[in-house]
């Protein structure tokens, strides 16, 4: 990955309060995930990465999709499992706070 997708990806997981696309691009890539191993996911974020173009101008559901494909790739390197979002911390913490917020 080059120094810029790298930085557009990172930008894409700071904490902000989503877009209806980006949650939907996370939950997308997350049920794709479930089951898959870290070469699986690595493989998928490659792929991504080589339709996507120029990461920087691409779209902010196409950006999280990045990013998410990117931290569950890293979740797996040293996880060593196939990946399921219930043993996801980062997507437990983020559907706790959406259900607080929807109280």
């Amino acid at each position: 990955m080059t120094e810029e997708t790298e930085t557009a990806v990172e930008a894409a997981l700071e904490p902000h309060e989503p877009s209806a696309g980006e949650v939907e691009a996370r939950n997308r890539v997350r049920a794709q995930a479930t089951g898959m191993t870290h070469h699986q996911a690595a493989a998928a974020l490659e792929r991504l990465l080589e339709v996507t173009g120029d990461v920087a101008e691409a779209e902010a559901p196409d950006r999280a999709a990045l990013a998410e494909w990117h931290r569950i790739t890293d979740l797996l390197a040293g996880h060593g499992g196939p990946y399921t979002p219930d043993a996801d911390p980062y997507a437990q913490g983020q559907l706790t706070a959406r259900q607080r917020r929807h109280r």
